[in-house]
């Protein structure tokens, strides 16, 4: 048995999950030990700059610390620590990764989008199979790059990573509380800056016709929890199949979020409090993507990029090439 941890550090927010791998179980399982969210908001005022805040770095490196007792306390054979766009984009991320190298004795890997986006459909095809017949969309929408993977059975046709999160669009619109007077006027001031950043998005939706979006985790566990209130989840020991999210509910969710003031977001049955502020702004990237395409069922994956990681180390895989 190998007991092994895995971090995720998004733009947001920071993932930890700990497992133990055990050979009966087989390629592709593991047992849960322990997991932890921590909403660390590394991007925050600076991730539409190409840089992170001292006080944002001082927040992630703490972040890690507390990871570190938990790894430590569970006795944790591996670890593995991943970091994604605002990383990934910052021109002083050294400043981030060599104290956590120095202080702890972790090695901070900064992947790629391309990279991001393939782990994160590892992760999401343990839980969600879709009709032979259809091609499907998965999005992750972070809060400094939205992946977009495009595939059938079980290839990738194309996918992407684009600078389109949703501390990336805070940073550029700076909406704050209510967002627009009515449903529309937020989403109609958004919408010029999707139309021209996601255009490579738009061609592929009009020549690959997905039929199925699958959203990855973050803001779509927050849509799933909102329109499916009664929504009993599985033991964390399986593999939990993914979730539909009914159009019709998400279409009037949208208009809310963006109408609705903070106050009244934070009060929505289902809304973590640290992503009230900004997850207009994935509804906004949804609903753009809902209308520029023919998709017709909707579906959130709990599993994305530490799922990913995972899966590959479960069936003895190189996790990203050239990656230790």
């Amino acid at each position: 048995m190998s007991r092994t941890a895995v971090i995720d550090c998004g733009t947001n927010t920071f993932n930890l999950r700990i497992v133990d791998f055990n050979k009966t179980l087989g390629p592709g399982r593991w047992k849960e030990v322990f997991s932890l969210r921590l909403p660390v908001k590394l991007g925050k005022g600076g991730v539409g700059k190409g840089i992170i805040l001292p006080e944002r770095i001082a927040r992630g490196i703490d972040a890690i610390g507390v990871m570190r007792e938990a790894i430590h306390n569970y006795s944790v054979e591996e670890v593995h620590i991943f970091a994604t766009s605002a990383l990934r984009d910052a021109s002083n991320s050294a400043e981030f990764v060599e104290p956590v190298s120095k202080r702890f004795g972790y090695k901070v890997n900064i992947i790629s989008g391309a990279a991001e986006a393939s782990l994160i459909q590892s992760g999401l095809e343990l839980t969600y199979q879709p009709p032979s017949s259809k091609n499907v969309l998965t999005m992750d929408i972070g809060g400094g790059s939205t992946e977009c993977i495009f595939w059938h059975k079980d290839k990738i046709i194309w996918s992407r990573s684009f600078d389109v999160g949703v501390a990336r669009m805070a940073n550029l619109f700076k909406m704050k509380d209510r967002f627009g007077t009515n449903r529309d006027e937020a989403y109609e001031e958004i919408k010029p800056f999707l139309d021209e950043t996601l255009q490579p998005l738009k061609i592929a939706l009009e020549n690959i016709k997905p039929s199925i979006l699958v959203g990855s985790s973050g803001s779509f566990d927050t849509f799933c929890a909102i329109t499916n209130p009664n929504l009993e989840e599985v033991a964390d020991d399986e593999h939990p199949p993914a979730t539909k999210i009914d159009m019709d509910g998400f279409k009037a969710l949208c208009g809310e979020l963006m109408h609705n003031s903070l106050k009244d977001r934070l009060a929505m049955e289902g809304m973590p409090p640290d992503r009230a502020d900004n997850i207009p702004y994935a509804a906004a990237i949804v609903r753009w993507t809902l209308e520029n395409s023919n998709i017709q069922k909707m579906f959130r994956s709990k599993y994305a990029l530490r799922e990913g990681v995972l899966n590959r180390l479960s069936k003895g895989q190189i996790v990203v090439p050239g990656v230790a």
